[in-house]
């Protein structure tokens, strides 16, 4: 292989993690007894079989999911649990290669989970690393059946926070795929309850508060008037000295004159003796109340509803 041939590859590797498959080489007029001979010399590294990375690119956790969507030609689409570790799902591990292939063709990739689809529409897809990709949205419908309630209303959640996804757009998606899409009923519900709220960090905050009812009763919304000025907590235990603050997306943009009132409320509270626990969309109901708890120094027995101070 001569040296044009070598920089024509490259330039194709570049947009692919440094891969690129068998067919995209013939199409520039490199051969196989070509692309053997280069990996034997070390100019190329086979991946798996009909894909090869340039020399000097090391191994990848994303490298067998490219590998995979190359090897299986343009109309691959990298799907489920794969498109969830590339859309960095809080979501398990990278597990087996996923990829959604057209409903007539027959070509299955070794050591690849192969869904055969119809309903997979332009807008659900995009590209990444040169290959074809289920969008964020349509990952979440696709792994939904999979997931448990908890682990599928914290992604939710966070991907409304991190504007991953609206509401709208996951509704849409989710009215797109087929009606038997497992997981369909218990997203679609979870969708309707934050289709009726008014932005996403009042949805986390209502979450947080179902996901504290162990620790009833607690207020609400809590004033205290320390050092001269009134100070607001989420929820709060007033006898306990115990409160916890949700934090989303808003505490995250926040200006710099809110972050200093937020900075600046927290030391007071921490001077008369208030211990905050911060609540997050991507903790579980269990370490919420484990916050809290740890805080208390004692497990708070259930015993009512929560009851609000405005």
């Amino acid at each position: 292989m001569d040296k044009t041939a070598r920089l024509a590859l490259g330039r194709i590797a570049a947009s692919q993690r440094g891969l690129f498959s068998v067919a995209q080489a013939s199409e520039i007029g490199v051969n196989n007894d070509q692309l053997l001979r280069a990996e034997s010399s070390g100019a190329l590294r086979r991946v798996r079989r009909g894909v090869y990375a340039m020399a000097g690119i090391a191994p990848s956790p994303w490298e067998q999911i490219v590998a995979a969507a190359l090897a299986a030609g343009p109309e691959a689409v990298v799907s489920h649990a794969s498109a969830a570790a590339v859309h960095r799902f809080e979501y398990g591990a990278l597990g087996k290669v996923e990829l959604t292939l057209p409903r007539q063709g027959r070509f299955r990739p070794p050591g690849v989970t192969v869904h055969r689809s119809t309903d997979l529409a332009a807008e659900d897809i995009v590209e990444r690393n040169g290959v074809l990709i289920t969008s964020a949205p349509r990952t979440l419908v696709d792994i939904a059946g999979r997931l448990g309630l908890a682990i599928t209303e914290k992604l939710v959640d966070e991907g409304l926070i991190e504007r991953r996804w609206t509401v709208e757009q996951l509704q849409d998606c989710l009215r797109r795929a087929r009606q038997n899409v497992p997981g369909r009923a218990q997203l679609r519900d979870l969708l309707a309850l934050r289709a009726e709220g008014p932005n996403a960090d009042s949805m986390l905050e209502s979450r947080v508060f179902r996901a504290l009812e162990p620790l009833t009763p607690f207020e609400v919304h809590f004033s205290t008037v320390l050092g001269g000025r009134v100070y607001v907590i989420d929820a709060a235990w007033p006898a306990d000295k115990v409160g916890a603050e949700v934090v989303g997306r808003a505490h995250r943009v926040a200006s710099r004159s809110a972050f200093d009132r937020e900075r600046r409320k927290l030391n007071e509270l921490n001077a008369f003796g208030w211990r905050i626990a911060h609540l997050t969309a991507v903790m579980s109901a269990e370490e919420m109340i484990a916050a809290v708890s740890s805080l208390m120094g004692r497990t708070r027995p259930a015993s009512g509803p929560y009851t609000s101070r405005k």
